[in-house]
């Protein structure tokens, strides 16, 4: 199986790798070994969108990390024997102009002078907030409810797109979770703005009279789960049994 590295030092991860009789290349894997924290996987779903993807977590604070590099040789192993289950998850689809903008975790509306609010409004379906003033909005996948978005509201959800207001002056709604079918349309009224997505350091300039819409796209993420003697492994004290 042809297998592409994400993390900031692989030369020994290399070598035991390939000494389990995978193949590491850098173009058309057919799966991604993700190693360091949530942002390492943003990461490797940008370089290689929808590969599947075995995340092992070098961080504590990874919230969506299961195994951990010392369960590599146990994992692939299983993987080798077939012992595995692909899970997809949603991601965010946005639309300006002629640019796609996928993200795995959420599309951001974000002030560019930290010192000047933004004015904005958003419609989708019933929904019609005109003449928001604020740092800007998030919109979130399910994936990416448990990140900024729940920072914001507190809570987070498993189906539907996510709506978070950040630090609005004029209103009190902190955010909503609308239907999955939905297209949220966002324009920017005042001041410059940035279009950002997970943690991409490109960000895309609005100018008032910009606007976008965003969506749950039909990409999938995809994320490797093994199995052994059908239960899921996963790390000490942190079971979670198979959906």
């Amino acid at each position: 199986m042809n297998v592409a590295i994400v993390a900031q030092n692989n030369i020994n991860l290399v070598r035991k790798i390939k000494s389990l009789g995978f193949k590491i290349v850098e173009e058309n894997p057919e799966m991604i070994i993700s190693i360091g924290g949530d942002g390492t996987i943003l990461l490797s779903e940008r370089l290689y969108p929808s590969v599947p993807k075995l995340v092992l977590k070098t961080s504590s604070t990874c919230r969506k990390c299961e195994y951990t590099i010392n369960q590599l040789k146990t994992i692939l192993d299983l993987i080798k024997q077939g012992k595995y289950v692909i899970e997809e998850e949603k991601k965010v689809e946005a639309r300006f102009k002629k640019q796609k903008i996928l993200a795995l975790n959420e599309i951001q509306l974000h002030n560019k002078k930290p010192t000047v609010a933004l004015r904005f409004s958003v419609t989708a379906d019933t929904l019609k907030q005109e003449n928001v003033i604020g740092d800007g909005l998030i919109i979130a996948s399910p994936f990416g409810s448990t990140g900024y978005y729940m920072s914001v509201v507190g809570k987070s959800f498993r189906k539907g797109i996510g709506i978070a207001f950040n630090n609005p002056h004029n209103i009190r709604l902190k955010g909503f979770v609308l239907k999955e079918n939905v297209k949220i349309v966002v324009r920017v009224l005042r001041e410059e703005g940035w279009l950002i997505r997970d943690n991409d350091e490109n960000f895309i300039d609005l100018y008032p009279g910009d606007k976008f819409k965003v969506f749950l796209s039909k990409e999938r993420a995809k994320f490797i789960k093994v199995y052994d003697h059908l239960k899921r492994i996963s790390t000490p004290g942190n079971f979670l049994p198979a959906r």
